[in-house]
């Protein structure tokens, strides 16, 4: 009996010491499982809060007013909100970007750089017809449908939107870069697999749509470090004001009673702009949202942007407020003016012999919508350089000045984005050759003669005419004497 005991006593022991294996093993497997969740959880925070973080679907969807224009609620602003954003200045935020590991990394650094041209930096010519517009459309957005229902520039929930068939299969999501291309133009295929968040559909715009598809050459300007963050396009997009490329615009912003941000810029703000939100709540220079100025039309400050599981979409600064990530606008930095985004145009109109020729008129006439743009008249060195045409192609036409002629006023142009969109025609117009008027004092001379010389003709036609007479007398008499001599000659005389 106590063999068996101690017997006992021996398996007990082994069976605890296993246990104890057991419970440690599992207890480390727990750990392990728990450590990676928070890996994983954390990681696509960072993207999510970094880079895209503020209108989520429900931020949208749970708007909790129908009022359609701003300015209705205008009126009812809260003065104690109130925020104006003058100058260019950097605040240090306590908040670090997170490195995520998973994502490549694009150096500042752009090889080809660009003169700064002398025009003005892009400005809103048509908000419906530019290449910002044209980018979101080649995300796969039925704007053709959007515009047939009659809501064009007009606020729809976003929860609405989905059955309407407006928007793309891109979602919201941070597993693309917005870089992707595939056969040398962005990759939308791959964005509806791994989605995009508001930096990279940025990113995609300037450096994948207007490089690869409008032609538009954006190299000269600096880049996100992270290309999906939100503040790495903020700290990009201030280089380009430090370069000289860009400016920033001034504005007010407060939020009324009724939750819109009641948005006043000081001017005009061109389309493609860069505007950069932080966390409503939370007030800083940390740039938690961005997004393209899209124009302003009923009411609205319109911008492109990813900002919910709609992926990209249209939507309005004044109601970036409402939902559980309200977003404040604390920058706009404008289109650089080092590049082009709409085509300028430069004739040159000279004459047959090389001269320049001023004041002759022309004007385009879109092949596309039949829209008339006139460009002015030539100046004083028969040049006209008009800026900020929407590209595609055009009939050109001319009103000839006084004095010139050609074999046509009108020619077939297609602006393009070569040369930095900057396109050039050279026009010949033929000089209609002066009447030289004739001598007044030798006409009138040769008028007064005319008479004495009909008379002198007249006269020597008479006398040639008499002296005709005189012949034919003369040869009727010698004929007339033959005759008698004939007769004499054949007379006998008795």
């Amino acid at each position: 009996m106590q063999e068996f005991s101690e017997k006992f006593k021996v398996l007990v022991s082994k069976a605890l010491k296993h246990k104890r294996i057991v419970i440690t093993v599992g207890l480390v497997l727990a750990v392990g499982i728990v450590s990676a969740i928070g890996v994983i959880a954390g990681n696509h925070n960072d993207i999510e809060t970094e880079s895209q973080p503020p209108v989520s679907s429900q931020a949208v969807a749970t708007e909790i007013d129908t009022v359609s224009q701003v300015s209705e609620v205008s009126s009812e602003e809260s003065t104690v909100t109130e925020q104006t954003v003058s100058e260019e200045k950097t605040v240090t935020s306590s908040k670090k970007p997170t490195t995520v590991s998973s994502k490549p990394t694009v150096t500042n650094t752009v090889s080809k750089s660009q003169s700064s041209g002398e025009y003005k930096y892009n400005s809103n010519t048509d908000i419906n017809n530019n290449v910002f517009l044209d980018a979101l459309v080649y995300t796969g957005y039925n704007l053709k449908k959007h515009i047939a229902d009659g809501n064009m520039w007009k606020y729809i929930l976003a929860s609405q939107k989905r059955g309407l068939g407006y928007l793309s299969n891109i979602g919201y999501a941070g597993g693309s870069t917005g870089y992707e291309t595939s056969g040398g133009k962005p990759d939308i295929k791959l964005f509806e697999k791994r989605g995009l968040v508001c930096a990279s559909y940025v990113t995609y715009v300037y450096f994948n749509y207007l490089p690869n598809v409008a032609g538009i050459d954006t190299s000269s300007l600096t880049r996100p470090n992270k290309s999906y963050s939100a503040n790495d396009w903020y700290i990009a997009a201030k280089d380009w004001v430090n370069k000289g490329y860009s400016t920033t615009i001034s504005f007010t912003a407060s939020r009324t009673s009724s939750g819109y941000i009641n948005f006043k810029p000081e001017k005009e703000i061109p389309i493609g702009s860069i505007m950069a939100f932080c966390d409503a709540k939370n007030r800083s220079d940390y740039c938690s949202h961005v997004a393209i100025y899209a124009g302003y039309r009923n009411g609205y400050n319109w911008v492109y942007h990813v900002g919910n599981d709609n992926g990209p979409e249209f939507c309005a600064v004044e109601r970036m407020y409402f939902g559980p990530d309200p977003q404040w606008p604390i920058k706009v930095i404008t289109t650089p003016s080092n590049i082009r985004m709409q085509a300028a145009l430069e004739i040159s109109l000279k004459d047959n012999n090389g001269n320049p020729v001023s004041g002759a008129e022309f004007s385009l006439k879109s092949t596309e919508s039949g829209k008339v743009v006139s460009l002015g008249k030539t100046d004083t060195n028969g040049v006209i350089v008009k800026e900020n045409l929407t590209y595609g192609e055009y009939e050109l036409t001319e009103v000839l000045p006084n004095g010139y002629t050609a074999d046509s006023t009108t020619q077939k142009i297609k602006l393009t984005t070569a040369n930095n969109s900057y396109n050039k025609v050279a026009v010949t117009n033929a000089l209609i050759p002066p009447v030289v008027p004739s001598d007044t004092s030798s006409s009138e001379a040769s008028s007064d003669e005319t008479p004495s010389d009909t008379a002198s003709d007249a006269t020597s036609e008479e006398q040639t005419s008499s002296t005709d007479s005189s012949e034919d007398k003369d040869t009727s008499s010698e004929s007339n004497s033959q005759s008698n001599d004939t007769q004499s000659d054949g007379t006998t005389l008795n």
